[in-house]
């Protein structure tokens, strides 16, 4: 069988994440190999890294929100000059509170994890990509970044802030041949989703096209399919993910 990421070296940063993990185990399912990065292990990833050393490259441990810790980790990559065919910037936090609730602090914590080191992380990863005759990037957005849920304000906003950068980042790239697109998840069965109000989350998925949550896998597969090569046309788009991947 011809799988889809053969011979592909991919970035994915919150792989310790639910997503992020799910995005590991598709992409190595499908060929790849990995350098991943997290800023806490669980006994999931452990495992699964155990199992797995031929196919991950490299395991970096920095917090997003440490930008000179980021970048040292991110040396360590940068000095062996390791050709990037994919970057998955998966990583993220997120909270939630009414407007007048939304302290600057916590605005400005959402949006330094969410999007100002994921901005920086890429301006040192492309350095990476552009010898890669096909490259790609994927930013996790969210449906929150598009729809203004109630108590959204700033997890919203910092979604919507690398979803709108995604449309640039597509046109400035394209001289390297590095398209980058985005996904904007709904309710994804996960740890963060968890932590959601109950009523916003309801809201969600019924407002989902088939009324139920998304799975990591299905977030997965869908992020393997606009990575690899049988994409190649697509650049610059936002794709909205509530569990109908197909």
């Amino acid at each position: 069988m011809n799988k889809l990421l053969k011979g592909k070296i991919a970035f994915i940063t919150g792989a310790s994440g639910d997503i992020g993990l799910a995005i590991t185990k598709e992409f190595i399912k499908n060929g790849a190999k990995v350098i991943i990065s997290y800023r806490k292990k669980n006994p999931e990833m452990k495992k699964f890294c155990k199992l797995n050393p031929s196919k991950i490259i490299q395991t970096l441990k920095f917090d997003l929100e440490n930008l000179e810790q980021m970048k040292k980790q991110v040396k360590k990559i940068l000095d062996k000059k390791i050709n990037i065919d994919i970057l998955v910037n998966s990583a993220g936090i997120a909270s939630g509170s009414i407007f007048e609730m939304t302290s600057l602090a916590q605005m400005k914590k959402m949006f330094e994890v969410n999007f100002f080191s994921q901005i920086v992380l890429t301006q040192l990863i492309v350095k990476l990509m552009k010898k890669s005759p096909n490259a790609s990037i994927c930013n996790i957005g969210s449906i929150s970044g598009i729809v203004p849920y109630r108590g959204n304000l700033s997890y919203g906003s910092s979604k919507a802030a690398l979803m709108f950068a995604t449309k640039i980042l597509s046109k400035e790239l394209l001289v390297y041949k590095i398209r980058v697109n985005s996904i904007a998840p709904s309710v994804v069965t996960s740890k963060m989703a968890d932590r959601m109000d109950k009523k916003v989350r309801e809201k969600m998925i019924n407002n989902s096209s088939i009324k139920r949550e998304c799975k990591p896998e299905e977030v997965a597969k869908f992020v393997s399919k606009i990575s690899s090569d049988k994409s190649i046309k697509i650049n610059g788009r936002i794709f909205k993910i509530d569990g109908d991947t197909k």
